[in-house]
């Protein structure tokens, strides 16, 4: 069966494809395949509302309200943005769109994309909305932010487009959309009512819970591919928390985007050096992923996990070495003092 979101995109590209230059027909069918795009999600995006916790996380203020999360499983599994709970808030209720509430515990956290798993207790199967295949997803198409805050018995909505993929090292989908913590761990969905990703707040240059807080609503914004959380999901499941993996070494040059990816040192009793890498090695191969940057390198191992066995291929004296790193945890970086008294925006 042909949904009505299919529908209304296909007589949007019939009239584009006929050259049609009456506007406001394409006007009126844009705005028909966005508003059916997002009935299509609306079903599976919930509203969460948080009580107690901490009122401020260092020397920020953690204002309330409610947030959004987006059911992954019919058994009531639903994922949320990890910025949402930051402030370890001593009870979660889960509002569905048909207005029930229910009460949700934190099953497991994955660390190194920033999202949390809940699980609630249903009578009946919740909606999962399809997910959109990530090499689908292209620079320049529709996308759109939705949460469920500002009414819980309808979902926001903005739109944008797609302006990056593989983000963050690999781990975010970049969208103009206007993205805030109103929408943080809803979903971002593409003009066909496909899920792509979970909004979250993330940064380059940091694995904090409130790195990328600072562009909320700037035209920078950021989704977790649907397709890596279904990934993990199983882990999560299990309630296994999950966090950054690193292989412990240093590069020779900072250079990420076009520096050489030479090992300039390794950590004693790190991962490199119990898989047998040395200073000099040139990276190769990781897990089959041709390495020709330190960034290349930068980012196969960003995007996976401790507790990981990765299959590295390197370079040393002219000769291809082969060997198997497991990742560890990364170790924690001594905290900075914070600058002035920003105050975190109420949801």
């Amino acid at each position: 069966m042909i949904s009505k979101t299919t529908k209304t995109v296909c007589m949007l590209l019939a009239l584009l494809c006929c050259g049609t230059t009456v506007a406001d027909d394409l006007e009126t069918l844009e705005q028909q395949a966005l508003t059916a795009a997002v009935d299509e999600v609306a079903p599976s995006v919930v509203r969460i509302e948080t009580v107690g916790g901490s009122e401020r996380i260092g020397k920020m203020v953690f204002g309330t309200g409610p947030t959004t999360g987006l059911v992954v499983d019919p058994e009531g599994y639903i994922i949320s943005s990890r910025f949402n709970f930051m402030n370890n808030p001593a009870s979660i209720l889960v509002r569905l769109p048909d207005g029930s509430r229910k009460p949700a515990k934190l099953v497991a956290t994955d660390h190194n994309r920033m999202v949390v798993l809940l699980k609630i207790d249903v009578e009946q199967p919740l909606p999962v909305a399809p997910i959109a295949p990530l090499g689908e997803i292209r620079v320049g198409q529709w996308a759109i932010g939705m949460g469920r805050t500002y009414d819980a018995q309808r979902a926001n909505m903005s739109v944008g487009i797609v302006s990056a993929t593989e983000r963050i090292w690999g781990k975010a989908i970049q969208t103009d959309a206007a993205i805030s913590p109103n929408n943080y761990g809803g979903p971002l969905v593409d003009i066909r009512g496909r899920v792509m990703g979970v909004l979250v707040p993330l940064s380059p240059q940091s694995d904090n819970a409130l790195a990328g807080m600072e562009w909320y609503d700037s035209g920078i914004g950021f989704a977790v591919p649907a397709e890596q959380i279904q990934a993990v999901l199983p882990r999560l499941k299990k309630g296994e928390d999950l966090r950054p993996g690193t292989v412990g070494i240093a590069f020779t040059t900072e250079d990420m985007n076009t520096g050489e990816p030479v090992i300039g040192a390794v950590r004693p009793d790190s991962p490199a050096d119990k898989a047998g890498l040395k200073k000099g090695d040139r990276f190769v191969e990781i897990e089959g992923a041709e390495i020709r940057r330190t960034a290349d390198a930068k980012r196969e191992i960003a995007s996976r996990y401790a507790g990981d066995k990765v299959k590295i291929v390197v370079l040393r004296d002219g000769k291809r070495v082969e060997s198997t790193a497991e990742l560890s945890v990364r170790p924690k970086r001594p905290a900075r003092p914070a600058q002035g008294k920003p105050m975190i925006p109420k949801r």
